[in-house]
């Protein structure tokens, strides 16, 4: 178990597609939403790690993302980044996508790294 001063915040995201092209669309789009100045901004805040995967293994079109900060402070600062990167205009390029969103946040309490 991590020291108090080792918490890692995590938000783990779901995202649900209709269908196989929509989900396929909205891969292809992630480098245009997840920008490299983006990515440089929310690092500085406290982003350790982003992960986009396409889960395989359930009868859905999802993809999951987890953001990994280095503290609750990060964590604040980052989400503040994002709602200012994704004003008006970049929330008028996500709804082109039809998609169902359901979100986590925790705490690191246990966790394995390979030696």
């Amino acid at each position: 178990m991590p020291k108090n001063d080792e918490t890692v915040f995590i938000n783990c995201l779901q995202m649900d597609f209709p269908s196989a092209p929509e989900l396929e669309l909205f891969l292809k789009s992630l480098d245009e939403v997840w920008t490299e100045t983006l990515y440089s901004n929310l690092a500085s805040a406290g982003l350790i790690r982003h992960v986009v995967s396409k889960v395989w293994n359930k009868d859905q079109y999802r993809v999951a993302m987890v953001f990994e900060y280095e503290s609750k402070d990060g964590y604040l600062k980052c989400q503040d980044i994002i709602a200012e990167d994704f004003g008006k205009a970049r929330r008028e390029e996500l709804s082109k996508f039809v998609f169902k969103v359901q979100n986590n946040r925790g705490l690191v309490l246990s966790e394995y790294v390979r030696p």
